[in-house]
């Protein structure tokens, strides 16, 4: 098979392996070989006993000790995430679309974690308000129920914090009805659209996620950081936006939220 190389970039605009998709965040690295494998960006040597998990198909396995791992019943009709958790690296996710995804064996480089990386949430998190159409996004594949319109958490940030560049990482997001989104392909929604998800920090909005995907950074402005006290992000979903009788919340889930530093 033909081996090719993904580079990093800075925001993911496909989610198709075949079509040369860019990350960021945990991994550096993403390609094809004979098998699935997971490896260390630094050594280059096979990372054992990885987690890998699909939560929307509840779906599990673990690396092997040269770091192989096989995906084998499982169905993916619609963009679904498919997660990598080992004690030790950044946590990692992707958007694979359909099975045919799967056929192409990955190589997926993952980066150790460093002192300064400050994770979030490592858990799927549906928010929105559990009224969706089948034709949007990747409604057919949302399990969970609703945590309501936002998510918001607490974290403490150094005196340090101020002096690097810090960025809101998500790993993985899916679900989003934008006209962004709808252009692009990522429903089937015909006359309606959304608002895009609002990311806030210490209450000032610092971003805005329009698109579906992977490794997307939201920078964090360092005049906000609040150094050796408690910040809070909070990421608000949108609502539709066509005239309704009721106010209607779109329905998203997204994965590994953490904060990286630079």
């Amino acid at each position: 098979m033909k081996n090719f190389i993904i580079i990093l970039g800075i925001l993911l605009t496909s989610t198709n392996l075949a079509a040369a998709t860019t990350f960021t965040g945990g991994v550096t690295k993403v390609g094809q070989q004979e098998s699935n494998q997971i490896i260390d960006a630094q050594t280059k040597q096979g990372v054992e006993f990885a987690k890998i998990t699909i939560p929307q198909k509840n779906f599990r396995t673990y690396s092997d000790a040269n770091g192989n791992f096989e995906i084998e019943h499982v169905q993916i009709t619609n963009p679904t995430i498919l997660n990598i958790e080992k004690e030790g690296y950044r946590p990692f996710s992707i958007t694979i679309n359909n099975n045919e995804s799967l056929n192409n064996p990955m190589k997926i480089e993952i980066a150790k974690s460093e002192a300064t990386d400050i994770s979030l949430d490592t858990q799927i998190l549906h928010l929105g308000d559990d009224t969706f159409s089948k034709n949007s996004a990747n409604a057919s594949d949302f399990r969970l129920k609703s945590i309501g319109p936002y998510y918001s958490k607490d974290f403490i940030m150094t005196e340090n914090a101020k002096r690097s560049t810090n960025y809101l990482v998500i790993g993985s997001i899916v679900g989003l009805d934008t006209k962004l989104a709808k252009s692009m392909g990522q429903n089937r929604i015909q006359y309606a659209y959304s608002s895009p998800a609002e990311i806030y920090f210490n209450g000032k909005l610092i971003g805005e996620l329009k698109i579906n995907g992977d490794g997307q950074r939201v920078k964090i402005p360092n005049q906000l950081i609040l150094a050796e006290q408690a910040n809070q992000i909070t990421i608000k979903t949108g609502q539709n936006l066509m005239p309704s009788d009721h106010l209607d919340y779109d329905d998203i889930e997204i994965m590994n939220l953490s904060i990286l530093s630079e």
